[in-house]
């Protein structure tokens, strides 16, 4: 079992390699293609568009951060299906996982843009709400920090969520999932123009939580249905309907047009990603070298995703990019490649085995199990003072 848990883990990382990998390659490619030369395909807004749908999933990065909403929902179910979760151990685990690496780049934030910052935008981003109109804005370092507001707010939810699943089945989840696209759809319609599409679909738990959810209901099909999701054609068929789901929302311009769409792609781009993480990592099981040094990167793809949008920054203001083809957009690309993660990668290697790593070893098991059946004969009482030994009451993954 344990080593079905290993390899299990090594492909979720893989993912998490892929997840960064493409939210890296979005923001270099934006970020940068603008500072070459005049940049064709794109809108007003400076996005960008392509037929390829290979360059979609490029020019559509920023799905990657669905699909590490995806994960986290899909990972936690699995170590914690069937299981009670001790509340207080949990959450001390996610703050083990989280807030040295942001806790160091808070305060390295602000001892450079200390103008603007005060006591209740440092409180704000601590307690995750890091989202809203008054946390910390600390240009480039603190570009990422939403998504932690939102994996935070996540994770105060979960062991509830856990419970619903594990009592009552994914049909509850389903139905709870619901219940939250009617109340975002009247949401959305009864806010008569005056609605920030991207502000309520994309950078808040308001229109993420699908997307946790449905990661929850896969992880349920993992542990219960995983043989019906095994086998590399249909790894390749949920991979294409990914793609060409991506693509889709590309050509029609979706990211920043306010169509009624929106509604319907935070559960599309959901559904996608939770059919590509479920087959597979029901299906990949490799653990040679290169699968290896790919889980590596997955590992460290908090520091990834942390530092990825300074290193950015950083070739821009120096000026580091390539021009080598004559085309602005496959020039960032490159620049990229070959410049914005190789840094980050070195960078992240710094960051988790120095600040993460060290703290991820406090961690302690925080799923709590059903008391051990009573013997024939009780234990012979205590004297009095002397404590008995507690039950083994809580294990868990970490």
């Amino acid at each position: 079992m344990r080593s079905s848990n290993r390899q299990y883990l090594v492909s979720v990382d893989h993912l998490r390699a892929y997840a960064a990998l493409l939210v890296l390659l979005c923001h270099g490619t934006y970020m940068i293609s603008p500072y070459l030369r005049e940049t064709p395909n794109s809108d007003p807004h400076g996005w960008l568009y392509s037929e390829n749908p290979l360059a979609t999933l490029v020019l559509e990065g920023h799905s990657g951060v669905a699909l590490f909403m995806v994960l986290s929902g899909f990972i936690f179910t699995i170590g914690t299906l069937g299981k009670d979760v001790h509340y207080g151990r949990f959450m001390g685990n996610r703050v083990l996982r989280i807030f040295p690496l942001y806790i160091a780049l808070i305060i390295l934030g602000i001892g450079a843009h200390k103008q603007g910052v005060n006591l209740l935008a440092v409180l704000q981003s601590l307690v995750g709400l890091g989202n809203l109109p008054g946390s910390l804005s600390l240009g480039a370092v603190s570009s990422m920090w939403w998504a932690i507001a939102v994996e935070l707010q996540f994770y105060l939810l979960f062991p509830l969520f856990s419970r619903l699943l594990t009592r009552r089945g994914p049909l509850a989840l389903l139905k709870l999932l619901a219940g939250v696209t009617v109340i975002r759809a009247l949401v959305w319609a009864s806010a008569t123009g005056s609605i920030s599409v991207n502000s309520m679909l994309y950078y808040s738990l308001a229109g993420r939580i699908d997307q946790f959810l449905l990661g929850m209901v896969a992880a349920w099909f993992f542990v219960h249905h995983r043989e019906r999701f095994q086998g590399v054609l249909k790894v390749a068929v949920a991979t294409t309907l990914a793609t060409g789901a991506i693509w889709a929302f590309n050509q029609t311009h979706a990211f920043h047009e306010r169509h009624a769409t929106r509604l319907l792609w935070v559960d599309m781009e959901g559904t996608v990603w939770a059919l590509v993480v479920l087959t597979y990592v029901a299906t990949i099981s490799s653990t040679g070298i290169v699968s290896r040094g790919i889980a590596k990167v997955g590992e460290m793809s908090f520091s990834v995703y942390l530092l990825h949008y300074m290193v950015v920054t950083a070739i821009i203001s120096r000026r580091w990019w390539f021009e080598l083809t004559e085309r602005p957009v496959v020039d960032a690309f490159l620049t990229a490649v070959a410049a914005v993660l190789p840094i980050t990668l070195v960078a992240a290697a710094v960051t988790f085995n120095g600040i993460e790593r060290p703290f991820l070893r406090w961690r302690r098991a925080y799923l709590v199990t059903d008391p051990p059946a009573p013997t024939a004969h009780p234990p012979a009482p205590t004297a009095p003072g002397v404590p008995t030994a507690p039950p083994a009451a809580v294990v868990s993954p970490r």
